[in-house]
């Protein structure tokens, strides 16, 4: 596959998770609400590095800028006030700190930011108003497609946002703003869709080839582009349908930005064909049909939705979804797709190395032999040689067979918040290991 560059990570070896910061605060106009401070963030990243056992981790932070989530785009050129150290002078200092201690737990910190949306309380609105940068209704009028933080949301025309050398001037400002960023080589980009322009009129073609322009800019920066859906507009997607917003674009259209994204975070638009012939490594993904129960891929952990505050389970609920859902997206990245079957209604796809992921029971098999069972397993951990993750959700004792030639013993190591803790060391008999898992408990699992 020919690709006009490459990318600066493997997306689909890394862990990719998004942290909820902090939205507008409705109720108190000019005030933030907190979800997560830079401080408070890093305690949450230091006990995720012990439970990911030093994987990298790539962050997107969610409200990092302005008052919050969905605030004064589409600039995004401050760092939100209420998340900084009482010791730092300016937010941005707090940023930078966050940014560097992270580092120290392999974890890399970007931003969430987005292209498309527009609000009149933006301080560069005026400039992309003259510039005629903005989806216009066919009365001429700027159009709002959407509203958000009670706000109504204007949508940029790509094609004039490049052309006008207004994008240049954003990327440039923001990269002079936080190197620090732009050193980590990723940003990740909310809905980056493209919507018709009605005066004049702009297709979704004129405005697909202005997309790929501003990211073959971004990346001239150094910066891989990573982003909310699989790209499949076509010209007879409204920007208003009679049911809703243009999410679901239609599969039969191409996938517009491949090779340009290296990840999204929902992959439901790829067809059957599509998941089977892109590789991983070009193109990966995060949710892919799990709503449907239909997913064999698996994908990256959302993350935001888990280490919030409030949720006192959050512990639990990270090693749940770590355990069943990331670990064995890296895994099945690392084979090759070879087709993918339906039986009943019921997905499965069939991988190199005899390996077989159902939808059905969310089970995985090697050789006929189980070693994911809903939420039970055993699994090799991609990053480290003759290691695997076992884990259960509501407890489980089996044998499970043991694919590698000449082991006889396993080191069982608790996986924690505060590290890995040495349990025992048990004997591999006839190539299988007799494991008892308590509930909801995962065990890293060294082979000898």
């Amino acid at each position: 596959m020919n690709l006009p560059f490459e990318y600066n990570y493997d997306y689909s070896k890394c862990m990719v998770m998004k942290l909820d910061m902090a939205v507008p605060d409705l109720k108190n106009e000019g005030k933030s609400e907190v979800r997560l401070t830079f401080e408070q963030a890093l305690e949450y990243i230091k006990k995720i590095d012990n439970i990911t056992q030093n994987i990298t981790k790539i962050y997107y932070l969610v409200g990092w800028q302005y008052l919050g989530h969905d605030d004064k785009y589409p600039d995004f050129f401050e760092v939100n006030e209420a998340l900084k150290r009482k010791e730092d002078k300016t937010a941005l200092e707090s940023f930078e700190w966050f940014s560097n201690e992270a580092k120290k737990y392999h974890s890399i910190i970007s931003v969430h930011i987005n292209f498309n949306d527009a609000y009149d309380n933006a301080p560069s609105f005026d400039d992309f108003v003259k510039a005629n940068a903005l989806i216009r209704k066919r009365n001429g009028e700027i159009d709002a497609l959407e509203r958000y933080n009670g706000k109504k949301c204007y949508k940029t025309c790509l094609k004039t946002y490049w052309e006008s050398g207004l994008f240049k001037r954003q990327i440039d400002r923001f990269i002079d703003t936080f190197p620090f960023i732009a050193k980590t080589g990723t940003i990740h980009v909310d809905n980056f869709q493209c919507y018709k322009n009605y005066a004049p009129f702009i297709s979704i073609k004129e405005m697909q080839e202005a997309r790929r322009k501003m990211i073959e800019y971004v990346k001239s920066r150094g910066i891989d582009i990573t982003s909310e859906f699989t790209y499949k507009e076509g010209n007879e997607l409204p920007n208003k349908p009679f049911l809703g917003l243009p999410r679901d674009h239609f599969k039969h259209n191409h996938m517009d930005t491949l090779g340009y994204i290296p990840m999204s975070w929902w992959i439901y638009r790829m067809t059957d064909s599509e998941l089977i012939n892109t590789p991983t490594d070009i193109y990966c993904g995060g949710e892919f049909r799990e709503k449907w129960k239909n997913d064999v891929f698996y994908g990256n952990m959302h993350g935001e939705d888990i280490v919030v505050k409030t949720n006192q389970n959050w512990l639990s609920d990270y090693i749940h979804r770590f355990a069943t859902y990331q670990v064995p997206y890296h895994f099945l990245n690392t084979l090759k797709r070879l087709e993918i079957k339906s039986e009943k209604g019921h997905k499965y796809c069939e991988f190199s190395n005899n390996i077989v992921s159902y939808s059905k029971s969310r089970k995985i098999t090697k050789d006929g032999k189980i070693i994911k069972d809903n939420d039970n397993l055993f699994l090799p951990f991609i990053h480290e040689k003759s290691t695997y993750i076992a884990y259960s959700k509501d407890g489980d004792c089996r044998d499970w067979d043991i694919f590698e030639n000449g082991k006889t013993q396993a080191e069982i190591y608790k996986i924690s918040e505060n590290g890995n803790e040495y349990i025992r060391t048990l004997p591999i008999k006839n190539n299988k290991l007799h494991l008892n898992i308590g509930e909801n408990k995962a065990y890293l699992v060294k082979l000898k």
